[in-house]
């Protein structure tokens, strides 16, 4: 796949869009399945002010398997109170279909300062 077509990816399958919204799932499956660890982070703070900013695609091969996997990478920066707070990881395979998803959270910022 080249930079060609990526883009005609990007433009038939919104990766920034369908992150965006796998994002939300997550957030909201991890309220529901472990409410402890997320009000341990979120408290009773009101979440629906969270904002979502695109930050790249990239085509990768990750070599740390035997056999590599290559798959397009969506990524999303999430700010919480003007702060960047996390990088949510969308994983596609080249037909759209997710494979996987990550949320990583900012090392230093205002959500984990007090932990």
């Amino acid at each position: 796949m080249d930079t060609t077509e990526l883009r005609i990816f990007v433009d038939e399958n919104k990766p920034f869009e369908v992150a965006k919204e796998s994002f939300w799932n997550w957030i909201y499956t991890w309220k529901g399945e472990d409410p402890e660890d997320y009000f341990e982070l979120f408290r009773n703070e009101d979440i629906t002010t969270i904002v979502l900013t695109n930050e790249r695609i990239a085509l990768v091969i990750n070599y740390q398997f035997d056999n590599p996997v290559e798959f397009l990478q969506t990524t999303i920066n999430v700010y919480f109170k003007e702060s960047l707070i996390a990088k949510y990881h969308y994983m596609q395979d080249f037909d759209g279909k997710a494979i996987d998803d990550v949320l990583s959270f900012e090392k230093y910022s205002i959500l984990t300062e007090n932990l």
